[in-house]
Parts: C-alpha cells; sequence; structure tokens
C-alpha cells in the first residue's frame, strides 16, 4: 500500500517498485518543488544486511555532489521505513532508450565522456559504485545524464567491513567484470566501474550487452572467456 506522507514529504505517485524498495513522487513544501523519495520497503523486516546496503547508498550520495549523480537532500525513517530524498530526474533509463535502437555514436561517446567524469568524481572520494549498466543510467530531456542506484557501492574509506562475502556475485550479468563473475569481492574497485562504462558503451552503440547468455552459468564462463582474448 502506498503511503501518503513520509515526513514533511507529501506523496502524490508511485515511480518504481522492486523487491526491497520502492520509489514515489513527493511534493516538498517547504521548498515548494517535487522530489524522488526511495523507501526501504521492508523496514523493520529488512535484514541487517538489507539496511546497510540501503545505508550505504545514502552514504554515498550524499557525498557525491556532481551534475552527472542524482542528488540526495535527506533522509528519515517513519514507523521503521528508512527513506532517503533524492532529484526528481523525468525521462526514460538508458535501457529504456536502447529498446528503440542503439544510440548514434557521437551521442553515446559524449554520454560515457559525462559518466566516465562522474565515476572519477565518485572514485576520487573513495566510492565505488560496483553496477555501473543501462538501467542505472537517466536520460532527462535537458540531455544531462545522471548516474543512479548507488545500493551496492562501496566506500574505500570505511573501516566496517564489507556486508558482502567473498563468492558472492556483486554487479549485473552481462555488465559485470571478470572479477565481479568470480565473486573475489577483494579484486571489485575503480577498474571494476570502468569495465561496467566500457559494457555500458558498447550496450550504447550496438543496442545489446557486450556478454551474452541463456543461463547464469554460460553469462560466466563468455565473461570469462572475453577476458581471457584481452
Amino acid at each position: 500500500m502506498r503511503p501518503s506522507q513520509l515526513g514533511p514529504y507529501r506523496i502524490t505517485d508511485e515511480i518504481a517498485r522492486g523487491g526491497m524498495g520502492a520509489v514515489y513522487q513527493a511534493w516538498d513544501p517547504r521548498l515548494e518543488r517535487v522530489v524522488a523519495i526511495k523507501l526501504l520497503l521492508k523496514g523493520a523486516m529488512a535484514t541487517p544486511t538489507q539496511r546497510e546496503r540501503f545505508q550505504r547508498e545514502v552514504k554515498a550520495l550524499a557525498k557525491l555532489l556532481h551534475p552527472n549523480i542524482v542528488a540526495v537532500h535527506a533522509a528519515g525513517e517513519q514507523d521503521g521505513l528508512p527513506y532517503v530524498v533524492m532529484d526528481l530526474v523525468e525521462g526514460l533509463s538508458l535501457e529504456a532508450r536502447l529498446e528503440e535502437g542503439p544510440l548514434p555514436q557521437r551521442e553515446a561517446a559524449g554520454l560515457v565522456l559525462d559518466l566516465a567524469d562522474a565515476l572519477q568524481f565518485a572514485h576520487e572520494r573513495g566510492v565505488v559504485h560496483r553496477d555501473v549498466k543501462p538501467s542505472n543510467v537517466l536520460l532527462p530531456p535537458d540531455g544531462r545524464c545522471q548516474l543512479t542506484d548507488f545500493g551496492l557501492a562501496k566506500d574505500l574509506g570505511e573501516d566496517s567491513q564489507d556486508v558482502s562475502k567473498s563468492g558472492m556475485f556483486l554487479g549485473t550479468p552481462r555488465y559485470w567484470a571478470p572479477e565481479q563473475a568470480r565473486g573475489r569481492l577483494a579484486e571489485i574497485g575503480p577498474r571494476s566501474d570502468v569495465y561496467g562504462l566500457g559494457a555500458t558503451l558498447y550496450a550504447a552503440i550496438c543496442g545489446r550487452p557486450p556478454i551474452d547468455g541463456g543461463s547464469l552459468i554460460e553469462i560466466i564462463v563468455n565473461t570469462e572467456d572475453e577476458f581471457l582474448t584481452w
């Protein structure tokens, strides 16, 4: 059931929903503007790992004030449900845009150049995204792409242990780097984001991901094979 109010924010519509959370459009009465609110739906029933990943996303975004990264403005909790308030970015994701066909090469290059600048900004502040892919790139009408969904992000400056365990697959099949496909968490770092950026460029130009496969095992094998050809 959609909440009607989260803190001072009045919920007006649901934008998206996943297994862990939902994103709503809301009205901020204090600044008189429309915002997006990401809510951890399970709230008190969420596992420690789920809550930690949600808080990790909030902390990562709070450090990353960049024109090509979705900005976070506030965070809170209501009735045991943590939420984060972000810019509302209207428009399609790159993944949805590619359903219409590949981008012109010059447009794809410009988009990836902006994303590369955003990732460098994040890496310089110790944040690794770990899930760079077309569905996490938003394309607003003003043409300024936005990198979003830092739910798997890792802050390299934190002393706390990663909530993920070695052998766990992080990222998205077809766009993950070989070290992600192998489940080698200790090896995942800025270069993994660079691989994801390259895979996103490939998809933008060709209209499909660089790695194919009908099953997870086949995708892992194909990722390894592609890596060995370099």
